[in-house]
């Protein structure tokens, strides 16, 4: 029977496809990559900052069976900032000619590898969340960060102030952001977003970075609270 000329059967599976549509968009199972962008109060973009996101009943991030790198070449850490889930491995491989110490203080992890080119005996195994920065003992200006998380997802904003996390879930999201020039002591910055908006721009409050330092003698631990203060 045809209702003002339209087949009643082919309206039927058109309402159904609609509904399957609608359903398909809202479950909890429907994901897409979430945009952020970080910027400081100016809107300038910020690069190597660390972008986390939680949904509910998220579990946590797996580590990769692999261990993760931090490069030291031409007198530099490589990446500048790190970011890795709990109980992930890192390798320490200088590629200089000159030999590093590399070495941390901080709270989430306290480790010391003496002078060495090449590959030193084995990764370091970061298992407490935490930020935590790294020096060299032999050079001043070398300095990095691995920032340990266990959000379901995590990523570093590029040069242009973006991160992009991949497969996020269509559910209210918690966004934690960390930059290493954040004021006033803050451990990261909490943000609220719908489950519905799949691109957050985010400004945070930062100080500017620290002047370098004049070229003189300090202990091992001076040289570490300059570089996490």
């Amino acid at each position: 029977m045809a209702v003002m000329g339209v087949d009643s059967r082919d309206t039927g599976r058109r309402l159904a496809v609609g509904i399957w549509l609608w359903m398909l968009a809202v479950q909890p199972g429907w994901a897409a990559d979430l945009t952020v962008r970080v910027t400081d109060p100016q809107g300038r973009p910020l690069g190597n900052a660390v972008v986390a996101v939680r949904w509910p009943n998220a579990a946590p991030a797996e580590p990769d069976p692999e261990p993760a790198v931090m490069r030291q070449r031409d007198m530099t850490f490589i990446p500048h900032v790190l970011a890795v889930p709990v109980n992930t491995s890192v390798l320490f491989p200088n590629y200089d000619n000159t030999r590093h110490h590399v070495y941390s203080f901080s709270e989430a992890k306290t480790f010391d590898i003496k002078l060495y080119v090449g590959f030193p005996e084995r990764p370091i195994l970061f298992d407490q969340p935490g930020v935590i920065a790294l020096g060299c003992n032999i050079h001043d200006k070398m300095h990095a960060f691995i920032v340990v998380n266990d959000a379901p997802r995590m990523a570093v904003t590029a040069k242009d102030g973006r991160a992009v996390l991949e497969n996020v879930p269509a559910l209210p999201r918690e966004l934690y952001i960390w930059h290493e020039w954040l004021n006033h002591g803050q451990k990261g910055v909490i943000r609220h977003a719908a489950a519905d908006i799949n691109f957050i721009p985010v400004d945070i409050d930062i100080l500017p970075p620290p002047a370098s330092p004049p070229n003189e003698s300090m202990s091992l631990q001076q040289r570490f609270d300059r570089i996490a203060q």
